[in-house]
């Protein structure tokens, strides 16, 4: 199945630096349509549950203060706010554990946070890749 139209992602990310990176990149991508980049778990949580604005794809920062990219996850899980939403979650470590509470979900994947030019140009493709591979389709 191809998707005719790019995929909605909101982005999470307290650090502007990495935020400005992954507005950009995202923003110039054909497959994705960026439909929030926020600084905040609370903002992620205010436009997701409050307002009902549901992305496709979710990409959080495993570390940000209030709630972590986990705990936000398993907040949207608890309410059943977004079931078919994917999440991405990011971190420049894996924490292991809390990799391993999301194990049965095939719509969590945790990813190494992009350090390089090269590695953030490639996230955009390796979120596709995972995307394909959960669906078995062609996006």
């Amino acid at each position: 199945m191809e998707h005719s139209k790019p995929l909605k992602i909101f982005v999470a990310d307290d650090d502007p630096d990495d935020r400005e990176f992954l507005r950009f990149l995202f923003r110039k991508n054909e497959h994705f349509e960026l439909m929030g980049c926020f600084s905040s778990s609370a903002e992620v949580m205010d436009e997701i549950v409050e307002k009902a604005n549901i992305p496709d794809i979710l990409l959080l920062d495993m570390y940000m203060p209030m709630m972590t990219g986990t705990e936000v996850l398993a907040e949207l899980i608890a309410q059943n706010t977004a079931p078919k939403l994917f999440t991405f979650i990011i971190s420049g470590t894996i924490n292991e554990a809390e990799k391993e509470k999301f194990s049965n979900n095939p719509n969590v994947k945790f990813l190494l946070k992009p350090t390089t030019l090269e590695e953030i140009n490639d996230l955009p493709g390796i979120i596709l890749e995972n995307l394909n591979h959960r669906n078995n389709t062609k996006v």
